[in-house]
């Protein structure tokens, strides 16, 4: 296939730009600290409803919808769900606070803003591909194919989103960066420093801590809860595994079980008409901010390629033009070679409407797309034809066997199963010339030997009962019989069980505390010499030398240092720090150099700090205006909020 083609979801892309990722859930996710959610009772809401924003419903099922797009956009598992509804509902709450105010401001997007944004946004390439609208019908399936929504549902979220912005540009009209702040800003961003520093760290210092029985005894005794049960439930399984592929009479199928297979999946053999081709792209430049592409750009790459197509018509070697003019850098250096197309695939329908009625060697005119201009060569054709039975045999029969004998190895098991009830599992497995094997004590998480990694294995041996009969389990190649004969419920560890486990923990807790005060000891002591090296060797911290690095560099026990050790660019040179504590490790500083950036390189990225501050301005504004906004709107009734519901919501009891 054409790989410039094949970049899937476009239009999803810029529907998840648009309303499935609305500014509000971002907000609530990165700007708005912590659950902002009323305490309201809930008062006035219907059966249905979580919330309601200003006399508008939040169904439960917009919620949960909600929190399933975030989930999905984040990556977040299905058991963070719980966690994620609050956040999701916030951002449906702050949406209907956002059109509130743009309603009471006048800013409620237009029909003529609505049908602009469809013909020069993200969105124009696919609803108006080459400046002509796709079609009611194309239209409306779109819609379906790719949001699940109807068209008026589509146009509304679009409007939403649409008003959202306006109210978002009336916010940050009067953010103002002055030019002393883009300087300050440039200077912090562009300083660079160089320093001594002594380190101290938990891990050497635990070393000479000692913790004696009695400490261990006690901090047993004293956190003793946080062990209950904490060793888990065990087990102890007879099993027999029945391997489909270790049959001691294997089944091997007839000629007549091949051909019924084959005519009953003669569909799957069918393999369609099909073009090896080769391409030219010349690409039409991206719209601009302002969703226009630049005409005359457009216009060049128009022209490109039409000279492109009068040196091929010159006797210019195809394979050679791809190589030298081509847009696509992934087929380019292969001469501009893109596999095949098969038609009916609809991966790239202008060209394949081209490509199939070219003869094999033949170049097609320039194609016109919606990214661009594209010229083909067809290298090859293949006919609409059916697989024959002979030529599909070799990979038919492995299958057909692997069915009959997966069906013997489970009809087997049924047998074991039956036959172990009266004779016992061994006798059973004896009868039929099979082993039995003992798991040991294993937990839920544990695999067993000769069956590996296995859930449903694994809850069929966690939900038996001790000495229950034997029951068989399918397994990917055949199936398994098993007995549990013991059972050891979950269970808290002894002092002993635990006792080097604590002794870690403790020595740590222990270190963290001679951490900060020796830190504290080392700092004093720079700061009394005026020598952070004399300092480091009387409490026996190790020092270290940093390159000249950025606030954004790193260094070996510090890691970023605008992040971990800010303080370190306040300092001047010949100045000692405090000390600096990294969790697990602690520093004391001693400035070395410090250089600060020139002018010349203020003019060249000044433009970028100004956008930065601005973008970051602006969204500090958007927090303020939507914490007074909101808190306003709860003071006068107008956002009601049912804790009961979302709590039911997401699986929470309510008696908690």
């Amino acid at each position: 296939m054409i790989r410039f083609l094949q970049t899937p979801g476009r239009f999803q892309k810029a529907l998840l730009i648009g309303f499935l990722t609305i500014v509000c859930v971002m907000m609530v996710i990165t700007l708005i600290p912590g659950n902002i959610l009323s305490d309201a009772t809930g008062s006035g809401v219907s059966a249905n409803a979580v919330a309601k924003v200003d006399g508008e419903e939040i169904s439960a099922q917009d919620v949960d919808q909600m929190a399933r797009n975030i989930m999905q956009q984040r990556h977040f598992p299905a058991q963070f769900k719980s966690f994620i509804l609050p956040q999701a509902l916030e951002s449906l709450v702050l949406k209907k606070v956002y059109l509130h105010e743009a309603k009471r401001l006048g800013l409620q997007a237009t029909d003529d803003d609505l049908r602009y944004e469809m013909q020069h946004g993200t969105m124009a390439a696919t609803l108006y591909p080459d400046g002509k609208f796709i079609g009611t019908d194309a239209y409306r399936d779109l819609i379906a194919s790719q949001t699940n929504l109807t068209v008026p549902q589509f146009e509304q979220e679009l409007r939403d989103q649409l008003t959202i912005r306006k109210v978002r540009s009336v916010i940050g009209a009067g953010v103002y960066v002055s030019p002393a702040e883009v300087h300050d800003a440039f200077v912090k961003l562009k300083t660079k420093v160089k320093f001594d520093y002594a380190v101290l760290s938990v891990e050497d210092l635990a070393k000479n801590v000692k913790v004696e029985d009695a400490e261990l005894k006690a901090f047993y005794e004293k956190n003793q809860q946080q062990f209950a049960n904490t060793i888990p439930e065990q087990r102890r399984v007879k099993y027999v595994v029945v391997d489909a592929a270790q049959l001691p009479n294997p089944v091997k199928p007839s000629n007549q079980d091949l051909q019924n297979y084959y005519h009953q999946h003669s569909g799957e053999y069918r393999v369609a008409e099909s073009v090896k081709v080769r391409h030219i792209l010349i690409k039409l430049p991206l719209p601009g901010p302002d969703g226009k592409v630049d005409q005359k750009a457009s216009d060049a790459a128009k022209a490109k390629a039409n000279d492109v197509m009068k040196q091929l018509k010159g006797g210019l070697d195809f394979a050679a033009a791809a190589r030298k003019y081509s847009d696509d850098t992934a087929t380019a250096k292969e001469g501009g070679s893109a596999g095949e197309l098969v038609l009916g695939s609809g991966t790239a329908p202008d060209i394949e409407k081209v490509a199939f009625n070219l003869t094999k060697g033949q170049v097609s005119d320039v194609i016109p797309t919606s990214y661009g201009f594209e010229i083909i060569k067809v290298d090859d054709r293949t006919a609409a034809h059916q697989r024959s039975f002979e030529e599909m045999r070799p990979e038919i029969e492995p299958v057909v066997s692997a069915q009959a004998n997966q069906h013997t190895a489970e009809q087997l098991a049924r047998k074991l199963e039956n036959q172990a009830k009266t004779d016992g599992l061994e006798k059973a497995a004896a009868a039929a010339g099979l082993k039995v094997e003992d798991s040991g004590y294993i937990t839920h998480q544990d695999a067993l030997p000769g069956i590996g990694p296995n859930a449903q294995v694994s809850d069929a041996v966690f939900a038996a009962k001790a000495n229950s009969p034997a029951s068989s389990v399918g397994l990917p190649r055949g199936a398994a019989l098993t007995q549990v004969t013991e059972v050891k419920p979950p269970a808290t560890p002894t002092f002993d069980q635990v006792k080097d486990r604590l002794a870690v923990e403790l020595k740590s807790q222990k270190a963290q505390q001679v951490l900060q005060s020796k830190a504290n000891e080392l700092a004093e002591k720079a700061h009394a010499s005026h020598n952070l090296r004399e300092a480091a060797k009387a409490v026996g911290a190790t020092v270290k030398t940093s390159d000249l690095v950025a606030p954004d560099g790193q260094v070996p026990d510090i890691g970023q240092v605008a992040s971990t050790a800010p303080q370190v660019f306040d300092l001047k040179p010949g100045d000692i720090s405090q000390a600096i504590n990294l969790g697990e490790k602690a520093v004391v500083v001693s400035l070395l150099d410090k250089q600060t950036p020139s002018d010349a390189e203020f003019a060249s990225i000044k433009d970028q700090i100004r956008a930065s501050l601005l973008d970051r301005k602006r969204s500090e504004a958007e927090m303020v205006f939507l914490s007074s906004l909101r808190a306003r709107m709860e003071k006068e009734h107008k956002i009601v909020i049912d804790k009961k519901k979302l709590d039911a919501l997401a699986g929470k009891d309510n008696a908690e």
